[in-house]
């Protein structure tokens, strides 16, 4: 950069400080604009070294080493530098250090041009803590959330849905979201966006999607979309909730297939964000309808308006729980029940977690809910099956268990013990309690047998012998089968047996 000191008089009435210092921090040139705003109590600050002055005279000694550091740095390296901070005089100061060199390269002075930049900097700290906001509130939701633009490419999505569907690599983000829909559902999943551009309804449906685990195969999801304007913008909003369980439930127990669909066809969810100092709220469109509220103008969403359409049986319990949330400054989780103004009553699944402030303060929560009334019918309905199936399984001496696969904790019932010999439940179970009434004969032969299954996480029917309680010699027929989690892992493993000594004696 090549500069003489009379070309320093563009800067003289240039609203910002600008002054011309030597390598050693002598000053040079100064414009009004620095005397006036921080040296107004000295006649003459040309030939002083500005270390010195901000050190002493403005009693800032930190500020004037950094500084001083800076300089160094642009004189060794020739290049020139932005720093920001804290203005001596309050505010925040972005200062550009341009270094003025000789035609041999030479670095011989360096001009400064210091600009005011507090409301930039304060307006992106606000937009960061805005967005910390919006990210909470999407990884709140228990699904994966996904934001498309009018040309249905992916450009956002919480943490659930890229570790879930894939973007190591960018194999999703900034791609056509229909790449991860199962071919044989994509026109009719690219007509319900379409539709809810053009008519900006919200809506909810099933489709099956491809995970990163298994690009070959779907998994079921229920989708909830709605169309939203940013910047005068137009995007969809997908919230896509996993039901791949239930679908597989579904296929095994087939002929309660029709019920079953309308037990778990998912309910709509709602995202909120509460200031707990103002007690200002914001809802989601959708919530307003699950907890039955009429949206009108000068109606306003608050803690209040909440606690009133939850059912007065519930209310002071979750008092409770949101007071101990509040205090413990703590995630809230809680299922309740609303009372509608047509009197029925809606199951509602309540998660919520504070968000902290930059002093480690909280100062609002944000949540979801979300109505589980027919998962909650399906609940009751699976317990009613069980009890009968149980009772069933006893009546032909037929024995029950469930291993699970993380913990290799047992479940079984009374007549699985009756076949080893128990009165009750009360003794403890586990594999080597079941490998130990093997006879020795077929010990090895089980053990190879099951661990091949759970090795190829394959089913599987054996028959072998064993020496109940009492030790009685007796022939069993065993088979078993894999649930698996919403991720298509084995995470259980539930079979019956049958003592068939008698049966084949009788043959």
């Amino acid at each position: 950069m090549s500069f003489e000191h009379n070309d320093f008089a563009i800067f003289a009435n240039f609203p910002h400080p600008v002054f011309l210092i030597s390598p050693d921090g002598t000053i040079l040139e100064a414009n009004q604009f620095l005397i006036d705003k921080y040296f107004s109590h000295l006649k003459e600050i040309r030939g002083k070294n500005i270390f010195e002055l901000i050190a002493n005279d403005l009693k800032a000694p930190e500020s004037s080493a950094k500084r001083k550091a800076v300089v160094d740095t642009v004189v060794s390296t020739g290049q020139h530098m932005i720093f920001d901070e804290d203005a001596i005089v309050g505010g925040i100061i972005r200062s550009s250090v341009y270094p003025v060199k000789s035609f041999e390269g030479v670095v011989t002075s360096l001009l400064i041009i210091a600009h005011d930049v507090t409301e930039e900097v304060e307006a992106e700290r606000q937009t960061r803590h805005t967005d910390h906001i919006y990210k909470a509130l999407l990884e709140d939701i228990p699904g994966s959330v996904f934001v498309l633009d009018d040309e249905y490419l992916l450009i956002s999505g919480n943490d659930h849905a890229l570790n879930l569907f894939g973007d190591k690599r960018g194999e999703i983000k900034n791609n056509n979201f229909f790449d991860i829909i199962f071919s044989e559902d994509r026109p009719r999943m690219k007509k319900i966006l379409t539709d809810i551009i053009e008519s900006g309804h919200e809506t909810a449906d099933e489709v099956r999607m491809l995970t990163q685990d298994d690009r070959n195969n779907f998994n079921w999801f229920n989708i909830h979309a709605q169309k939203t304007l940013i910047d005068n913008s137009i995007y969809i909003v997908l919230v896509c909730l996993d039901i791949h369980h239930i679908k597989i439930s579904e296929s095994r127990l087939s002929t309660y297939k029709k019920w079953l669909i309308k037990a778990m066809d998912a309910g709509n969810a709602g995202v909120w964000d509460w200031n707990i100092v103002t007690n200002a709220g914001m809802w989601s469109s959708n919530l307003w309808d699950i907890f039955g509220i009429e949206k009108r103008p000068g109606v306003y969403p608050t803690s209040e308006l909440w606690l009133s359409a939850i059912h007065p049986d519930d209310r002071e319990r979750i008092v409770d729980s949101l007071k101990r949330a509040l205090s413990l400054q703590k995630d809230l989780s809680a299922e309740y029940r609303v009372l509608r103004p047509d009197g029925s009553c809606r199951w509602i699944l309540e998660s919520a977690r504070p968000v902290f402030d930059k002093k480690g303060e909280v100062k609002r929560y944000c949540g979801i809910a979300i109505d589980i009334t027919e998962q909650k019918k399906f609940e009751n309905e699976i317990t009613l099956i069980r009890k009968n199936i149980d009772a069933l399984l006893q009546k032909f001496h037929i024995g029950w268990f469930h291993l699970n696969l993380n913990d290799h904790s047992v479940t079984r019932t009374i007549e699985h013990a009756r076949i080893f010999g128990y009165d009750n439940l009360d003794a403890e179970w586990s594999f080597e309690k079941f490998l130990e009434h093997v006879v020795d004969e077929d010990r090895e032969r089980v053990k190879k047998i099951l661990a091949e299954m759970l090795l190829n996480h394959k089913d599987f029917t054996t028959e072998y012998h064993i020496r109940k309680a009492n030790g009685n010699k007796r022939k069993i027929l065993s088979s078993g089968s894999f649930v698996y989690d919403d991720l298509g892992k084995p995470s259980h493993l539930v079979g019956i047996l049958q003592d068939i000594t008698d049966m084949q004696n009788d043959e």
